[in-house]
């Protein structure tokens, strides 16, 4: 299923009302986000799949929470992630009428439960996405999240379209004006 921004539109609309004020700094994480499938679970992204978590993120030091330094300060993540790539069903690259990027998130209806839940629990805290290690997005939480979807900005269509590509797993997608790599 191929997802619009016609089809997340009601969905954009209260998400990026919610995120407003929200800032997002890409950076290396310390050790925040090594996912492993727990015993009995088996993991149904390929071997060389980004791993994607998310946290519940703090603006204050806390017990339990990790500090992570940005260029503009630190944020203080949780260690366990709540929700992971097994919760989402798509990632897209999104573009609204004023010209802003986004990565619009499909979560499967296990993970919009979750989502709704972490949300509604965690009202002005934030939802950080970390892909391979990397802190990608820190949005703040403005209000439940109980629609299953949830978007936020990006830099560039650039930055959206390689996002989106690494939380669905699809092979890198080389950046603008770059070579095709040469076969052997």
């Amino acid at each position: 299923m191929q997802l619009t921004l016609r089809k997340l539109a009601p969905a954009l609309v209260v998400v990026t009302l919610a995120l407003a004020g929200c800032k997002t700094a890409p950076t290396k994480t310390s050790d925040a986000a090594s996912s492993t499938p727990q015993a009995g679970q088996q993991s149904t992204t390929p071997a060389t799949a980004s791993t994607v978590d998310f946290y519940l993120a703090h603006k204050e030091p806390g017990a339990g929470l990790r500090e992570i330094s940005l260029p503009d300060g630190k944020l203080y993540m949780q260690e366990v992630p709540v929700l992971t790539r097994a919760d989402l069903t798509d990632a897209a690259a999104l573009v609204d009428r004023q010209g802003q990027n986004f990565v619009g998130l499909r979560f499967s209806e296990a993970g919009a439960r979750k989502l709704n839940d972490v949300s509604s629990k965690n009202v002005g805290n934030m939802l950080a996405l970390v892909i391979d290690r990397e802190l990608v997005a820190a949005p703040l939480i403005g209000e439940p999240l109980n629609r299953g979807v949830l978007a936020f900005g990006v830099s560039s269509a650039q930055a959206a379209s390689e996002i989106a590509a690494k939380i669905r797993g699809d092979a890198a997608v080389p950046p603008a004006g770059a070579a095709p790599a040469a076969k052997p």
